[in-house]
This record gives C-alpha cells, sequence and structure tokens, in this order.
C-alpha cells in the first residue's frame, strides 16, 4: 500500500512539474451520502446510512485539451447511522471531457482514518476505495460534480467482521 501511495505521488509529482503552466487549484465542498457495508461469520448487511460533508483542495492538471488528472486531499465524514468516521481522502481522478464542460471521471482514493464514533479502537488506519463520477464546469471556474466511491479495503481491525465504505457525493467547487 505504501508503494502504491509513492507511486501516486511521484506520477501526480512528474506532470505537476511537467505541466506547470497548465495546473489550476480549486476547492470544493458538498454533501456525503454514505453507508458501510458490513460482513460478519452470521451475515451481513447494511444500517441506517448518514448525510455529512466533505470539503478539500484540488489541483486540476491538463495532460491534454481532452484528459485530465485531478489529485485532491478532502476532509470527510462517511459511515452510517451512529457510525460516523471522519477521514483525510485522497483521491486522485483521471478526467475525460466528452462534451465541452462535461468529463467523466475514475480513479483510486487513499483514505486516512482521522477519528470515528467511540475511537477508532477496532478500525485499521488506511482505506483504499474507488471513485466513478462526472462533473460539469461553468464559464469562470465553477463547477458540480457527482462521485460514487466504492470502498475495497476492509477498514474492521476486528477478527471475523469485515467492514467497507460506500457512498455517493454531490458537490459544487471553483478552479481559480
Amino acid at each position: 500500500m505504501k508503494k502504491l501511495l509513492m507511486l501516486a505521488l511521484a506520477t501526480v509529482g512528474f506532470i505537476s512539474f511537467s505541466n506547470a503552466q497548465s495546473a489550476k487549484f480549486g476547492v470544493k465542498a458538498g454533501a456525503n451520502f454514505s453507508n458501510l457495508k458490513i460482513d460478519t461469520a452470521l451475515g451481513g448487511g447494511s444500517p441506517d446510512g448518514a448525510t455529512s460533508f466533505y470539503v478539500g483542495a484540488l489541483v486540476d492538471l491538463a495532460v491534454s485539451d481532452k484528459f485530465h488528472i485531478q489529485p485532491e486531499a478532502l476532509y470527510s465524514i462517511e459511515g452510517a447511522d451512529d457510525a460516523d468516521i471522519t477521514f483525510i481522502d485522497i483521491p486522485v481522478m483521471a478526467k475525460l471531457y466528452i462534451i465541452d464542460g462535461l468529463n467523466v471521471q475514475a480513479g483510486p482514493q487513499f483514505g486516512i482514518v482521522v477519528d470515528a464514533d467511540g475511537g477508532t479502537d477496532g478500525l485499521k488506519t488506511t482505506n483504499f476505495s474507488l471513485n466513478l463520477g462526472a462533473a460539469y464546469e461553468f464559464p469562470g471556474g465553477f463547477f458540480a460534480d457527482g462521485r460514487y466511491n466504492f470502498g475495497l479495503s476492509d477498514i474492521s481491525d476486528v477478527d471475523g467482521i469485515e467492514l467497507n465504505t460506500k457512498g455517493l457525493q454531490l458537490g459544487i467547487g471553483y478552479r481559480f
């Protein structure tokens, strides 16, 4: 996992350095509609979902007119009813522009557990996810986006319990 994170950061750094003139910085915020998927030896399920928020910063790196890479750093509260988990999420999104202003996005996300209701005992410190989404960029720098997050890693540190995150993010932002 550490090697994958280092490779992602090195790639973003190289692209940023080689395309410094095309980098646009921005901010974003929005709502999280998230849940937890729980699997045990006795069965599985999902508790009631939770609505919370995320806020963060991004760098949009144009590789070409139609393809951009967008690393982000987000403070995000996710989880389920009465089981919120706070993450620092680092998604790295590949954006493909299909028409002027509209792009589809996909990419990995590395999450670091910061806090949780009832403490972080029983939780691993990291989470790995896959994001799929789309965004529309308005003239002047504003944009709206939506993305679904599929938690791929088990964040439970308790034997016999598997815990995965999942959720929808809807938000707005501004690129400078």
